[in-house]
C-alpha cells in the first residue's frame, strides 16, 4: 500500500520552487537568508516550473504561537470532509516561525485554516507513527516516509490536497499572508478542477491566478 501511495503521489505532487512573496510586506525584523534544508532528494521527471525565489524573508525573534485550534493532531491525517494541508516544519527553522506568526497574527488567515481547511503540522525532525487516510483507506505511516512519498527537501514545505486527500500540488518554502490566502482562494474556488496535475498544468493556472490577484511570481529579486 506504502508502494502504491509513493507512485501516486509522485506523480500527483509535482514540485513547484515556490520560495516567494508579493514584495509589499514591510518589516524590520531580523532577515532570513535561506530555508532550512532537510535533505537532498531526487525528483525523477519532475516538472519545475521557474519563478523568482526569495532571497529575503525576515521574522521576528522565536517565540511561541498558540496555534493549538488551527493544528489538527498528527495522530490520524485526513482531511474530513475538507480540504486538507499537511505543513512539514521544524523547530529550528526561522521560516517556520515566521509561517506561525503569519497565521497567529493574521484573524483572516487563522479563520480559514480552521473553518475552510484540515490542517497539520508535522516536525520533520521527529518520526512519528500516523495513520494517513487516502482515498478514503487508513495506512499507518511514519514521517519519514511521508517526506520521501512528498518529495520533501526544505521546510517549511505544504501540500495541499483535495477532500480524498490526493495531492493537488506541492509549495515548498514560505509564503506571505497575501501569497497563502490567495492560494486557499484558489483551492476554495477549484480552479485546479479538470486540470492535469502530472504535467505542470495545475502550477501554469496558479501562477495565473497570482498575476490575476497582484502577485507577480516571475520576477527575480535582486
Amino acid at each position: 500500500m506504502i508502494k502504491f501511495l509513493k507512485k501516486t503521489i509522485g506523480l500527483l505532487a509535482i514540485t513547484l520552487i515556490l520560495f516567494v512573496g508579493c514584495g509589499d510586506e514591510k518589516t524590520t525584523v531580523t532577515t532570513i537568508e535561506k530555508p532550512t534544508v532537510i535533505k537532498k532528494v531526487k525528483t525523477p521527471q519532475a516538472v519545475k516550473i521557474e519563478t523568482h525565489a526569495a532571497k529575503k524573508v525576515t521574522s521576528v525573534v522565536k517565540k511561541d504561537f498558540d496555534l493549538s485550534g488551527i493544528f489538527k493532531d498528527t495522530a490520524r491525517i485526513a482531511p474530513k470532509g475538507k480540504y486538507m494541508i499537511i505543513i512539514f516544519g521544524s523547530d529550528d527553522c526561522p521560516y517556520c516561525a515566521k509561517m506561525k506568526e503569519d497565521i497567529y497574527n493574521s484573524k483572516k488567515l487563522k479563520g480559514e485554516l480552521k473553518n475552510d481547511f484540515t490542517t497539520y503540522l508535522l516536525n520533520a525532525k521527529i518520526n512519528k507513527i500516523h495513520k494517513l487516510q487516502h482515498e478514503g483507506k487508513d495506512m499507518d505511516v511514519d514521517t519519514k516516509t511521508l517526506i520521501e512519498i512528498y518529495n520533501v527537501s526544505a521546510t517549511p514545505t505544504l501540500i495541499f490536497t483535495d477532500k480524498k486527500g490526493q495531492s493537488i500540488f506541492v509549495v515548498p518554502g514560505y509564503m506571505p499572508t497575501k501569497q497563502f490566502l490567495v492560494t486557499l482562494n484558489f483551492i476554495k474556488e477549484q480552479k485546479w478542477l479538470g486540470l492535469d496535475r502530472k504535467n505542470g498544468d495545475v502550477y501554469k493556472a496558479l501562477k495565473n491566478y497570482y498575476l490575476n490577484h497582484g502577485i507577480d511570481v516571475t520576477k527575480k529579486k535582486k
